[in-house]
């Protein structure tokens, strides 16, 4: 991160405003930026104004704040935007958005400020830990107010403030900061401070196909451990394939949001591939996945080259493609692909033999490509890669990116059938597969001939990177292990609330996601008794919304996840990812004796689902529905009702319960819930919803 200009409080001031100018000038002009102007020039002046009284008056108050960092224009990587300004003190960061000549603090400059003062929060390091407080100046403005923001966000609240109050809530800052030993923070060591930002799924698609912003993706990537670790791994097994002209499957595993779709697009820009002449392809049979990323990149492609809309999507189209239409291609003709290397995102969702062959006469559209597939051989999606790719006579590679318990549907294959694809015909092939993929294959590593290295799984998830552990939280409660579930939830840093009333969900997302952050409601796509409260699931309901404008359309706008008035499942979000969510928890997963009960809705009643299989597809819907979030979540668990025999109150009551055992924080119902229910123990061991509740508090309309 570059600052245009930096001091201490009492060399800003006798500093000549002359000269901060022309540095601010001279940084802008190398900057890339190119913003200059009039304006801009008079702003600056505004803010240098300001700033310069506040030194004035905070070094008469005390000498000691002499040292205060002062912090001028300071670039945040990715946004292509600066905060204008930041006061350092010993243990508060006071970071200012100046708006020369406005009365007002717009919803604009409050959402820009707080955009700002979380970037830090989350990935500076020298802003860890350290009280961070937003500040809009209007200039013009005659009084102040405070904006606050929720105890589950890690900034203070939004100070608003004219020219008149802006030196006294500095002062104000100052005197309240730390009173230890401490020095005021180093506003060299803060500019040059590592900046550690994770970039969401359709940020790095787009930085990286359309060619901008992409070093620093690349820089924010790279600095992940496990990441980095897996490219240099597979950059250095690509060589060997080149040169020794082998045929290679790697099976690269990972957590939820542990970065799998991050590194297969990564693969698919490698410097030292493009630079060896080997050509990748980067495929999904995440149908929803590849509409939202084509989306994204036309939208800004047309931005950006002032191009048609036409123009913009062909483009997109040209850049991603769906598995299926790669290999409804491929078996055209017999000739080798021009791609040396095929990754396949979401590998483990990959079909096996008996789906391929019922798919393979059936007319299939996926995003803007259509056609009647030509009858091949009943082999799994796998093989076919498999076959396809050994057409070469050279050295290819296949890197399949296999997620770990995230087989949602019937006839994924999972990880295992790229094992068995390998072993029954191309033995030829080296295989290379993470620990994580021989278990859940089921296989000896030596009994199929593989290399297990551990660089091939990505251990820890970095989606949610206030929560590291936040994946095995996940799974602890998915597998009935509450005290384990425990261990591993860090409220402070990943905030995971639970509510009874949608409504209340809704509340927490508005009151909590600041900024940019997007938020959204998500829902498990085998739950069709959530429509009592208004929410519809169903696979004919869901495929006339359009969820490519659901993830990236703007506030304001109702086709987007911001309204909160439909649910993505499962199957629209796998692979992408929203600031913060509110899972919809339905009658398909309950709680039993100890363990979780899956169950699917037949006719007018729920059944038990018993065959292993399909209890494990309904425990990974959840899974991915709970691994969805980035910076926090609500859980809302319906309170039910007594008269529907399908959505029964005391199995939601005994699923709260369970969850609040593994941790999650039970938060206070709306002010129209609370003044028509008695008081609610939520102390450790104590029901979270009692059972003693009314009749009529039951049967009262749930949204």
């Amino acid at each position: 991160m570059v600052a245009y200009a930096s001091y201490t409080a009492q060399e800003f001031l006798t500093t000549p405003d002359d000269a901060i100018f022309a540095r601010l000038v001279r940084s802008d002009a190398v900057s890339g930026f190119s913003q200059f102007s009039h304006k801009q020039g008079w702003s600056w002046g505004e803010a240098v104004r300001l700033m310069k009284s506040a030194c004035e008056q905070l070094i008469a108050a005390n000498v000691r704040y002499s040292d205060v960092g002062v912090v001028l224009e300071y670039r945040i990587p990715r946004r292509e935007k600066r905060l204008d300004a930041a006061f350092l003190f010993r243990e508060t960061i006071a970071v200012v958005e100046f708006k020369a000549g406005s009365s007002t603090a717009t919803s604009d400059a409050l959402a820009q400020v707080a955009d700002y003062c979380l970037d830090l929060a989350y990935y500076h390091a020298e802003s860890q830990g350290l009280k961070i407080v937003p500040i809009v100046c209007s200039t013009e403005a005659q009084s102040s107010h405070v904006v606050p923001t929720s105890d589950a966000t890690l900034i203070e609240d939004t100070q608003c403030v004219g020219e008149a109050n802006f030196v006294a809530l500095l002062i104000r800052i100052a005197n309240d900061d730390g009173k230890g030993s401490s020095d005021d923070i180093s506003h060299e060591q803060w500019c040059s401070s590592s900046y550690r930002p994770i970039p969401g799924v359709i940020e790095t698609t787009v930085s990286l196909f359309n060619k901008h912003g992409s070093e620093d993706i690349n820089a924010a990537l790279a600095d992940r451990d496990t990441i980095d670790r897996s490219m240099q791994a597979i950059e250095g097994i690509a060589r060997e394939s080149r040169e020794r002209s082998q045929k290679i499957l790697c099976l690269l595993t990972g957590v939820p949001g542990a970065g799998k779709t991050l590194t297969g697009l990564r693969i698919a820009h490698s410097p030292a591939f493009l630079q060896a002449g080997w050509r990748s392809v980067f495929l999904s049979g995440n149908g929803p996945l590849l509409k939202v990323l084509k989306a994204a990149l036309a939208a800004d492609y047309k931005d950006r080259q002032g191009c048609t809309k036409a123009i913009a999507q062909r483009h997109a189209e040209s850049l991603l493609h769906s598995v299926h239409a790669y290999l409804a291609e491929a078996q055209k003709s017999q000739s080798p692909p021009s791609e040396s290397i095929v990754i396949f995102d979401e590998a483990q969702r990959a079909w096996d033999a008996a789906k391929m062959q019922k798919m393979a006469a059936r007319q299939r559209s996926f995003g803007a490509v259509s056609e009647l597939a030509s009858a091949v051989a009943a082999t799994s999606e796998p093989a076919q890669i498999l076959e396809v790719m050994n057409r070469h006579a050279r050295g290819v590679m296949v890197v399949a990116l296999c997620g770990s318990g995230q087989e949602i549907h019937d006839g994924e294959a999972g990880v295992g059938e790229w094992i068995a694809a390998r072993n029954q015909s191309y033995a030829n092939w080296r295989l290379i597969c993470s620990p994580s993929a021989i278990e859940r294959a089921g296989v000896d590593a030596a009994g199929v001939n593989a290399e297990v290295w551990p660089s091939m799984h990505l251990s820890s998830s970095i989606r949610s990177h206030r929560a590291l552990e936040h994946a095995d939280w996940v799974d602890a409660v998915l597998t009935g292990r509450p005290k384990d579930a425990r261990r591993h939830i860090d409220y402070t840093g990943f905030p995971i609330a639970l509510v009874r009333r949608l409504d209340d969900a809704r509340a927490w997302l508005r009151k909590t996601t600041l900024g940019s952050r997007r938020f959204g409601l998500v829902a498990s796509s085998g739950c069709s008794r959530l429509r009592p409260y208004g929410l519809e699931v169903s696979a004919g309901f869901r495929k006339e919304l359009d969820y490519a404008e659901w993830f990236t359309a703007p506030r304001g706008d109702l086709r987007s996840s911001f309204a909160l008035e439909t649910a993505a499942t499962e199957f629209e979000c796998q692979g992408l990812e929203l600031d913060r969510v509110a899972v919809c928890w339905g009658w398909d997963l309950t709680v039993g004796d100890g363990e979780l009960l899956p169950r699917t809705f037949r006719g007018t009643n729920w059944t038990n689902v018993r065959r292993p299989r399909e209890r494990e597809y309904t425990i990974n819907k959840y899974r991915v529905l709970l691994t969805r979030a980035r910076e926090g979540m609500v859980l809302w668990v319906p309170l039910g009702d007594e008269e529907d025999p399908t959505r029964s109150p005391f199995e939601m009551d005994r699923l709260a319960d369970y969850l609040v055992d593994c941790g999650v924080q039970p938060i206070r119902q709306s002010a129209e819930s609370e003044a028509k229910r008695p008081p609610i123990p939520t102390e450790g061991g104590q029901r979270f919803r009692s059972k003693a509740a009314t009749q009529s508090e039951r049967r009262r309309p749930p949204c």
